[in-house]
């Protein structure tokens, strides 16, 4: 009797420090901090690298862009949202009107054209400040990470908004 409790604790005490070990918080922030240093070196965009393309007030410029896309495009995302959860109210009802679930899908559409079109703006701003050299590799960097997105949680949480 003895044997088999002492067998059980030795056990248990087994499982429970391997389950602490393996959700070690040390050991979690390495690996993430590994994977986004790796990433970033596959980008071509390990932080000199990226900065070495473009000037100082290119960047600039393009932050005052961002920024700006980002302010028109907020609201935009809010109201998406806001349409997305009334979507699934209107989904998940009893009687589901489905003339209404239509009608909300085609604003949902609406506001998304909305967005990317001060998206594609945007980026056609940025382009107008880069010369040929700069194109080719602000081009080749978008086009490799739109590659890394499709079908990834980047997408998924995209569509969300």
């Amino acid at each position: 009797m003895k044997t088999k409790i002492f067998s059980i604790v030795i056990v248990a005490t087994f499982l429970i420090s391997s389950v602490a070990y393996a959700q070690s918080p040390k050991k979690a922030n390495k690996k993430a901090q590994h994977q986004k240093a790796m990433m970033m070196k596959k980008d071509g965009r390990h932080g000199d690298d990226f900065h070495k393309i473009f000037t100082d007030e290119q960047m600039e410029t393009m932050k005052a862009y961002r920024l700006e896309a980002a302010k028109k495009v907020k609201p935009l995302k809010n109201e998406l949202r806001e349409l997305m959860a009334h979507q699934r109210t209107l989904t998940t009802a009893d009687n589901a009107d489905l003339k209404a679930i239509n009608s909300n899908i085609d604003k949902m559409a609406a506001v998304k054209t909305k967005i990317a079109k001060i998206m594609a703006e945007q980026h056609q701003k940025v382009r107008a400040l880069l010369n040929e050299e700069q194109l080719l590799k602000f081009d080749t960097m978008r086009n490799m990470r739109g590659n890394k997105m499709k079908g990834g949680p980047m997408q998924h949480r995209m569509m969300q908004g």
